[in-house]
């Protein structure tokens, strides 16, 4: 028989009860109608009996071959796998199915998440086209609408023998979660970074050097290759000139993600999202862009658990790393030891010349002030306000509290009295950062750093004052 793929499952048949009760009733009523004389009892007995001595005889005669898969091992949020068993059935077996549990963030198809099909039936020790009975599939078809990495199931694979007499029935099935990476927001940007600090790259540099963006035309120097000679101005002026460029180079971005808080309703592809939910297909967008245009881009979640500080690198293989990274983001937990992790993830080093890209939905102090820190150091910094519009208001609806607290029904009053306050301190904050010199803009997709990038390379051009 073909391999086939996936995971085995291993189980043994095992009798009904049902079958059980068959047996047992049949001899009963057929031993009371022959012994009393009672020709109901027979009337009543003798199926019974005939059909449990029948589903017996054609018992099945040994375990079926059953893998499980996943079709894909790596999906975007609103794509769509199948969750296939593979069944090659053996003699004696008639019916098979296949059930999976409920998972948030997932669509199912068909809705009750089940499926189930019947083989023809053979008697022990004939074959069909591929040994006892050719290889089943039963599919049911997940979509996952969020990142993350998304468990699908468990599920319950079950197949019976005739007349449901014996059930070969494993161990629910818990296969590897298949990691969501998420989907990024259309983005642009056509404002270079301010500083670049690279090697090679396709953003100009402030010096001059061999690059493909004209600086000046300038008379001949010793050195100056000879295919920099500018004939037109040479011939006007009798004296040989040359074009000077600016040198190309590329630049490092690092992207700051902050997890400590998720304010808002995730619903998926489709529907409202968090305030995480922005940040992270934010820095999906961002990453992608700047990584196709050959710069180096790193990763910091701020305040998450057992996730790695993703080092600036470029290429198509660093964009999956990043994916990947921030399809595990979790939601701190607003404990101690999620405020000391905080407090250690913002000791790291940055670069000179690196542009830092906060994404925050600005709840928590210690990030706005991080971002002010960085630009006294003299980093260009850029944040990115990713809580949702409609929960920045001071009014916001009776339904929208329930996102905020548990004890929104029972308090509403109270929850909305102290919403509006955490949004003054909020303004407050935002207010004191953008003095000290860092831009805040929502996420609002393509174009959304372009002011703020051409600005800052204004400003990074100009003498400044910086702490060492």
């Amino acid at each position: 028989m073909t391999e086939l793929p996936g995971t085995r499952l291993e189980a043994r048949w095992r009798v009904t009860s049902a079958h059980i009760r068959a047996l047992f009733l049949g001899l009963l009523l057929v031993g009371v109608g022959v012994v009393l004389r009672r020709p109901d009892a027979l009337v009543l007995g003798t199926p019974l009996l005939l059909v449990g001595l029948w589903a017996t005889a054609a018992r099945p005669a040994g375990p079926p071959d059953v893998r499980a898969a996943v079709a894909h091992p790596v999906l975007r949020e609103g794509q769509a796998t199948r969750w296939v068993a593979t069944i090659s059935p053996g003699p004696g077996v008639e019916e098979a199915g296949l059930v999976l549990l409920p998972t948030p963030y997932t669509r199912f198809t068909p809705g009750s998440r089940a499926a189930a099909t019947a083989f023809a039936s053979r008697a022990a020790g004939t074959t069909g086209p591929t040994g006892p009975a050719g290889p089943t599939s039963l599919e049911v078809v997940c979509q996952s609408t969020r990142w993350g990495h998304r468990p699908l199931g468990p599920a319950t694979v079950a197949l019976s023998g005739p007349f449901g007499s014996y059930r070969w029935e494993p161990e629910a099935v818990a296969l590897p979660a298949i990691p969501t990476v998420p989907l990024p927001d259309t983005f642009t940007a056509r404002v270079p970074v301010p500083r670049p600090d690279g090697l090679v790259g396709r953003n100009r540099s402030h010096h001059p050097g061999e690059g493909g963006e004209l600086d000046q035309i300038r008379p001949f120097r010793f050195g100056d290759r000879l295919r920099r000679v500018h004939w037109p101005v040479s011939v006007r002026t009798g004296e040989l000139h040359v074009t000077a460029t600016h040198a190309d180079q590329d630049s490092e971005i690092l992207l700051l993600v902050d997890a400590m808080n998720d304010i808002g309703r995730s619903e998926g592809v489709g529907g409202s999202s968090s305030s995480l939910d922005n940040a992270v297909r934010a820095a999906g967008a961002i990453a992608e862009h700047y990584l196709r245009t050959g710069d180096r881009v790193g990763l910091l979640v701020l305040g998450a658990r057992d996730l790695p500080h993703v080092k600036a690198a470029a290429g198509g293989n660093h964009l999956r790393r990043l994916l990947d990274v921030l399809a595990r983001v979790r939601v701190a937990d607003s404990t101690v030891s999620d405020e000391k992790r905080l407090r250690s993830q913002l000791r790291h080093h940055v670069s000179a010349g690196t542009l830092a890209v906060i994404l925050t939905p600005a709840i928590s102090p210690a990030v706005l002030a991080h971002a002010v820190s960085l630009s006294r150091r003299g980093i260009s910094v850029v944040t990115v306000d990713t809580l949702p519009a409609d929960l920045a208001r001071p009014d916001i609806p009776q339904g929208w509290l329930a996102q905020l607290s548990s004890s929104a029904d029972d308090q509403p009053a109270a929850t909305r009295l102290a919403w509006r306050l955490r949004l003054l301190e909020r303004s407050h904050e935002m207010s004191r950062a953008r003095q000290a010199g860092v831009p805040i803009v929502p996420w609002a997709g393509p174009g959304t750093l372009d002011l703020v990038l051409r600005d800052l390379g204004r400003r990074s051009r100009a003498p400044r004052v910086v702490s060492r």
